[in-house]
């Protein structure tokens, strides 16, 4: 055998590195019991992690495809950059929790997260990737989603009062009877959105886009809606009463049924064209 086969031949029997095994609950456990709370960048895939205590860990740049957190408590916990696809936090909470450029993106394909019914006041969520994620009756009191994307997030019934989602992309999000009363919207993208029934009393929606949005019922009682785009919403049974509308556009808004007392639309947009 020439000193090329023999070369090729062992380097064909050599066996590939193992790929690094994901924790399981129990090496979680003995972390922890040890006094180890940084688990960053730690593989947990498919981790059950359900009920566990997991309060001011740090989880940055961790793993958690498919790990179950259903009822777990993550308060303050770091999850910076963390993996999530298909991650399960139902009924967890994560009050002030950092999930900073967390993801549910995968190779460009969306594995959707669970956070329904979690409670996430004051949670850090810059620039998170959560679209198609199921957030609703989740409580995101004071939140910071500043330019997180949600889009087609399922949030019905969230509360969001004074959130922070200046720049988030929402286009298509279901918001139905949502509490966003005081949250910051300014430049959001909220094309398409469905939100009958939501509160946005208060809201600061400047420059954000509407176009197309569902908006029936909801109340918009003094919300400012300076420069918004809002051609092709209905607003059909919304209350408006004192909304600020200082040139917005509104070509083709349906505006039946509304309540308009204090409102100026001197300033507006194509009001001529809003079916009254």
């Amino acid at each position: 055998m020439s000193l090329l086969q023999r070369v090729f031949s062992g380097s064909q029997s050599r066996s590939a590195p193992a790929a690094p095994r994901a924790l399981s609950r129990g090496e979680v456990e003995e972390r922890l019991r040890e006094g180890d709370r940084n688990l960053a960048g730690m593989d947990l895939t498919g981790a059950d992690l359900s009920g566990m205590d997991l309060g001011s860990v740090d989880l940055s740049g961790a793993v958690l495809v498919d790990a179950n957190l259903t009822g777990a408590t993550l308060d303050a916990a770091n999850l910076t950059g963390a993996d999530l696809c298909g991650a399960d936090f139902t009924r967890a909470s994560l009050v002030r929790a950092v999930l900073r450029d967390a993801s549910c993106l995968a190779g460009g394909s969306v594995r959707p997260a669970v956070f329904a019914e979690a409670s996430m006041a004051a949670a850090d969520l810059l620039g998170v990737e959560l679209t198609r994620a199921d957030l609703h009756g989740a409580d995101l009191t004071g939140a910071n989603l500043y330019e997180a994307t949600l889009h087609k997030a399922n949030l019905r019934g969230a509360t969001l009062p004074r959130a922070n989602l200046d720049g988030a992309n929402l286009r298509h999000a279901e918001l139905d009877d949502a509490d966003l009363s005081g949250a910051d919207l300014s430049t959001a993208d909220l094309a398409g959105v469905h939100a009958s029934g939501a509160n946005l009393s208060g809201a600061k929606l400047r420059r954000a886009a509407l176009g197309h949005a569902r908006l029936e019922g909801a109340d918009l009682t003094g919300a400012d809606l300076t420069e918004a785009e809002l051609c092709g919403a209905v607003l059909r049974g919304a209350q408006l009463r004192e909304a600020v509308l200082s040139r917005a556009d509104l070509d083709d808004v349906v505006l039946e049924g509304a309540d308009l007392e204090g409102v100026d639309f001197s300033a507006a947009c194509n009001y001529r064209h809003a079916t009254p």
